[in-house]
């Protein structure tokens, strides 16, 4: 395919098994035609026979695992793109939100197309390329876009499967929002049935950051923040605060159920539910995300990683795969700037 500025892919994706080879060949091959932005739309094959306690661990290490494909494929072709993983069946999408992607090609292997859902717009639909070198499955009987069936409507939002909360935490810089927010955020998102709170340092916290200079406002960080959650799940209430101290508002606000940590700051993390027992409020459930890890970057801030040439890069622990941080992205901005 000749190379476009925006591209979706539709795949189903299995909880319970490794990602094919398939679609990770397809997904690559998304990356390689798309400049600007590509979203990946997945649903869950496996969503009837879930397991409630291992499902949203799961989950997020799925997510992790897709963002470290698309991304190690970007780092590899030296592409910016920008690339967004959206779960049919919790986002709470309707036609009028699909509209928007109509307007581009969306990519499906021929073993998925059956599973397109009945309700995308009929332009969407249109703009499917089928693509049968991604399928060395067999095709289903049924295999006629025009026959499709799979996520529901309305609502396209499913119960969720897993263990979940009403009211979520989580807190960060989120400067230069990047892989790692996007795979923090979504799995604090498909933890949460009513509220995401997301803590967002002040600019004042942030005066002795490393190359302070190239920091992101405190409101540039709060929309984009804002901007990928209400992408991927549009029927929550979500909360962004300023927090200036190391607690937040998980030290005043009772009714978090759950915080959404990095396996880094798990061990601090623990200090907030001591903060809470001194309020006598509950604990909050600690819900550790599987982060990539660091690959090496030039002074040009090109990346590279042996998990971005493998053949699945992954953050399970068959391989690890590839992490790019705010400050790296801050480095690299500084050096190009220094350059001019």
């Amino acid at each position: 395919m000749d190379v476009s500025p925006t591209h979706s892919v539709f795949f189903q994706t299995d909880l319970g098994r490794s990602i094919p080879q398939d679609d990770i060949d397809l997904v690559r091959a998304a990356v390689d035609c798309t400049s600007e932005q590509l979203t990946l739309f997945t649903t869950l094959s496996n969503i009837d026979s879930i397991d409630p306690t291992a499902g949203w661990s799961q989950m997020q290490r799925r997510v992790a695992d897709l963002y470290a494909i698309s991304f190690g494929q970007a780092l590899v072709c030296n592409s910016r793109v920008n690339i967004d993983i959206v779960f049919l069946d919790f986002c709470a999408y309707s036609p009028e939100d699909m509209a928007p992607f109509s307007l581009s090609k969306t990519l499906v292997a021929s073993k998925d197309k059956h599973a397109i859902p009945t309700w995308w717009p009929s332009a969407m639909v249109q703009n499917l390329v089928v693509c049968t070198q991604f399928s060395s499955s067999p095709e289903p009987s049924n295999g006629h876009p025009n026959q499709r069936s799979s996520a529901p409507f309305p609502p396209t939002r499913r119960p969720i499967p897993w263990s979940s909360f009403s009211h979520v935490a989580l807190g960060g810089t989120f400067d230069h929002l990047h892989v790692g927010h996007k795979i923090l955020l979504t799995a604090a998102a498909l933890a949460a049935t009513k509220r995401v709170v997301c803590g967002i340092s002040a600019d004042t916290l942030l005066e002795n950051k490393k190359y302070r200079e190239q920091l992101e406002s405190y409101r540039t960080r709060e929309l984009g923040v804002l901007l990928f959650l209400r992408k991927i799940r549009k029927d929550l209430i979500f909360e962004l605060v300023p927090i200036d101290d190391p607690y937040g508002p998980t030290a005043t606000d009772a009714s978090i159920g759950a915080l959404a940590v990095s396996h880094e700051t798990l061990y601090a993390s623990n200090a907030l539910n001591l903060r809470r027992a001194e309020h006598k409020m509950s604990p909050m459930a600690l819900l550790p995300i599987d982060l990539v890890v660091s690959p090496t970057a030039d002074s040009d801030g090109n990346h590279s990683s042996s998990a971005a040439n493998g053949s699945r890069a992954s953050v399970s622990n068959e391989n690890s795969a590839l992490k790019i941080s705010s400050t790296d992205i801050r480095a690299s901005l500084a050096e190009k700037q220094n350059r001019r």
